[in-house]
């Protein structure tokens, strides 16, 4: 099976692609071949999502980056900032490849992501 991702794209190496739905900075990213496997971190859910007939797996993970060290004589970062260390991303696992989108913070909104959905074909 081979998916077809009908959006605006700024990157393409073949196995690894950026795609810019909506023009406003925010990207897709797709992982193929080898890329693909890439950990994204705490699992917190689950569900299928069907397209061009077929159910795939789209998952909800919680990265956890490192906040960068404190420097003497600096304050240590605003509650509501850490978030940045804890984003949230869905990735839709298709048989050729994987679909990354950021959810928080900044990411997509359920109907961005649902948009984003409707523009995959696999066949």
């Amino acid at each position: 099976m081979t998916s077809i991702i009908d959006l605006p794209k700024t990157v393409d190496t073949g196995s690894f692609a950026r795609y810019v739905p909506f023009g406003d900075g925010r990207e897709v990213i797709v992982r193929r071949g080898e890329e693909r496997g890439f950990h994204y971190g705490l699992e917190l859910g689950r569900k299928r999502v069907t397209l061009d007939g077929g159910a795939f797996e789209l998952v909800r993970f919680q990265g956890l980056l490192s906040p960068p060290p404190l420097l003497s004589g600096r304050a240590s970062p605003l509650p509501q900032s850490m978030e940045v260390y804890r984003p949230v991303a869905e990735v839709l696992f298709l048989p050729d490849a994987e679909v990354l989108m950021r959810r928080a913070p900044g990411g997509f909104s359920d109907a961005e992501v649902e948009s984003i959905l409707d523009a995959i074909s696999v066949r």
